[in-house]
């Protein structure tokens, strides 16, 4: 893997167009016309991709945190009781949104455990659960602690492109998958560093054909790029191959990677802006993929209906036994969705059945978007409602019921403020849907 070009430049030597030899805190250059040596100190928020696989080098010099702790030797960091309370955070509440597909559940078990030995690990761990606890308590202290712990981060990965044999592990794509979540509970949500800077990893390591924690990784890798995807309407930054199948479906949590495999590929076929429009057989071959993934399910999978469950709701009372159903039926009818947008026109159709045919394609939308929010509503629980996060922005616009909308809109609100989960641009496509409503 290539070094990745870095920016290292004093502000004085930047405006002035001349080259710097990055010597710190004052370079050469300053010193010699005792001029005042400064250096870019901005925030993570306001940083944008310099590369397609590293963030620019100011992300590696801003000032640390004074309660900041280094995580090169894991087990010191540890014995510091507020690091170990954050630690513990992401172990109690975080590590579940990762596991969600997981029955071995490796990041609530195996990172955890890979932490007190690993600094990157660990310090993408304490970034991601000092944002996520900053976000939902609004406390500036830990923002502040966050942002340290992301800079010793990127740091930790810089080195560790120098080596392609220490870079190409599960716990580097574990550290990635939590950093990426770290760049959406900082309200970054379209930053790509992170998934830019580990797709030659996954590329050239096939998810399907291992165990372990490099698999566990990538379909959190895959999943968190779903979700941007959906919000932002565009294709994966993924490439799927048959490959990243496991080759035999051994249980439940096979079924779901399975689901999400599928999904990226409609994603993928269809969301691609220079991608030209499906041809009847591909439309027909991806719905048929799609059918056959249902009908493989076992009665596990199927929603048990219970009226008033949570009180009054204007959405079916739909929940399942498993995190893992939820997510997967959500999976499959966003898929849908997205394939009854994509479905080819017929030609030779007279206005009224045009009409019919609009009248149809609504209703499909409209029946889709209800069972993914209701899947998420009666789930009362966090991993799924933050896997939810996606299908939701992308097919909750389709509801055609207003007070649905508005319902929607409010446990939007309430599990994005208690996920710490930025959900502002979701909540304002479904104010849109709502008005038309």
């Amino acid at each position: 893997m290539p070094r990745p070009f870095l920016t290292n430049r004093c502000q004085e030597c930047r405006s002035r167009k001349i080259k710097c030899d990055g010597h710190r805190p004052v370079c050469l250059r300053c010193q010699q016309a005792s001029r005042n040596c400064q250096w870019s100190n901005r925030s993570p928020r306001e940083q944008q991709s310099r590369s397609p696989t590293t963030p620019d080098q100011s992300l590696t010099t801003r000032p640390r945190s004074a309660e900041y702790v280094s995580t090169k030797d894991p087990e010191t960091a540890l014995r510091n009781p507020h690091i170990a309370t954050i630690f513990r955070y992401y172990i109690e509440h975080l590590a579940g949104w990762y596991d969600l597909n997981d029955v071995k559940r490796h990041f609530g078990h195996i990172v955890p455990s890979c932490a007190r030995r690993n600094s990157l690990l660990l310090s993408a761990i304490l970034a991601f659960a000092a944002a996520s606890q900053s976000s939902s308590f609004l406390k500036k202290d830990l923002w502040d602690l966050a942002e340290s712990y992301h800079l010793e981060s990127v740091q930790a990965l810089l080195q560790l492109t120098e080596n392609p044999d220490e870079f190409q592990t599960g716990e580097t794509l574990a550290a990635i998958c939590l950093l990426r979540s770290y760049e959406i509970i900082s309200q970054n949500v379209s930053c790509q560093n992170h998934l830019q800077g580990s797709y030659s990893l996954l590329a050239s390591r096939p998810a399907g054909l291992e165990a372990g924690l490099l698999s566990a990784g990538f379909w959190n890798y895959l999943r968190e790029d779903i979700t941007v995807a959906l919000i932002e309407k565009r294709s994966l930054m993924i490439e799927l191959s048959q490959e990243h199948l496991p080759p035999t479906v051994e249980g439940e949590d096979d079924l779901a990677n399975r689901i999400t495999y599928l999904l990226g590929k409609v994603i993928n076929r269809c969301l691609n802006q220079d991608s030209s429009p499906l041809e009847q057989h591909e439309w027909h071959s991806l719905g048929d993929e799609l059918d056959m993934w249902r009908a493989s399910l076992p009665a596990s999978f199927e929603p048990i209906r219970t009226p008033g469950l949570y009180g009054q709701s204007n959405f079916p009372s739909l929940w399942t036994v498993s995190g893992w159903h939820a997510s997967s039926l959500q999976y499959y009818h966003t898929a849908l969705a997205i394939l009854s947008i994509a479905e080819p026109m017929q030609t030779g159709m007279n206005t009224l059945q045009q009409i019919q045919r609009i009248n149809d394609f609504e209703e499909k939308l409209d029946h889709h978007a209800v069972q993914v929010s209701a899947l998420a509503i009666f789930s009362n629980s966090a991993p799924v409602w933050v896997n939810s996060f996606g299908p939701i922005s992308f097919c909750g616009p389709w509801l055609r019921d207003s007070q649905r909308v508005h319902e929607l809109i409010e446990e939007t609100r309430k599990w994005g403020g208690k996920t710490g989960w930025p959900v502002a641009s979701i909540v304002e496509s479904l104010s849109r849907s709502g008005t038309r409503g």
